[in-house]
């Protein structure tokens, strides 16, 4: 006959034994909920051209058409690779131009403009072209790194602070005034970009005239000429401040 202390210890055994396999059973479903996770970003599905593509010398002076697809500082040439970056210039005055996107588009035309080029430049039929190779490389960089991330839901509750009538801490530092003020000032400069402040609206004038094709607007600020250019859409901004920082205006950047 089995002892009744046998007995316990044989209990106790089973006990553990059993509290151990349902321990291990829990593990092995955790870790294939994890080998099913497909992660949490997957690559944006953009238009890239061939690094091939790249190497070509392009300048050319050509009839163009305006285009209801495209908008701000972008064009659309077949010949160019995507995406790329050119000059843009007035046939009749090279020294008015501005730095542009080419773009893919659906239509079967050569070249195809904004009509925000044609005003700012000023053409009637035929626009010159100058493919920027360095420029180019530098944007299909960027465009190649290019991720969207995925946001991964599932049904975990969130459980809120309740906040009393007199916050301590954290909460009673927000000042709601000034984040209202920061919003209501990022809404009024989307887009646009300081190109920088100047004692007086003369010398203002005088040190962006030649810029002044990029949309020029002046503003007092700080007992400053604040001078802005845009607004500008996507990556047609971070190409207008390449453009700016490139012909010596280095203290420009995107505001606020």
């Amino acid at each position: 006959m089995i002892s009744l202390n046998n007995l316990i210890k044989l209990l106790f055994l089973l006990i553990f034994i059993s509290c151990t396999v349902t321990d291990n059973s829990k593990k092995i479903l955790v870790e294939k909920s994890i080998d099913k996770d497909t992660g949490y970003f997957k690559k944006r599905d953009i238009q890239i051209s061939s690094i091939d593509e790249y190497d070509i010398d392009f300048k050319v002076s050509e009839k163009f058409y305006v285009s209801k697809d495209l908008s701000g500082m972008s064009i659309s040439h077949i010949s160019l690779p995507i995406p790329s970056v050119v000059k843009v210039a007035n046939p009749n005055n090279l020294k008015s131009f501005v730095i542009v996107r080419n773009i893919s588009t659906d239509k079967n035309k050569r070249l195809m403009v904004s009509s925000e080029i044609v005003e700012l430049l000023n053409v009637n039929s035929n626009i010159y072209l100058e493919y920027l190779k360095e420029e180019s490389l530098n944007l299909r960089k960027v465009d190649e790194s290019k991720e969207l991330s995925k946001v991964k839901l599932d049904s975990t509750s969130i459980s809120f602070e309740t906040l009393d009538d007199e916050q301590d801490g954290l909460s009673s530092e927000l000042n709601y005034e000034k984040i209202e003020e920061l919003e209501r000032k990022k809404r009024k400069y989307e887009g646009l970009i300081l190109i920088n402040k100047y004692d007086s609206l003369v010398s203002a004038k005088l040190e962006t005239n030649k810029i002044k094709s990029l949309g020029l607007f002046f503003e007092d600020m700080e007992e400053k000429i604040a001078v802005f250019s845009g607004p500008f859409k996507n990556n047609d901004i971070n190409l207008k401040l390449d453009f700016l920082i490139r012909n010596g205006y280095l203290d420009a950047k995107i505001y606020p």
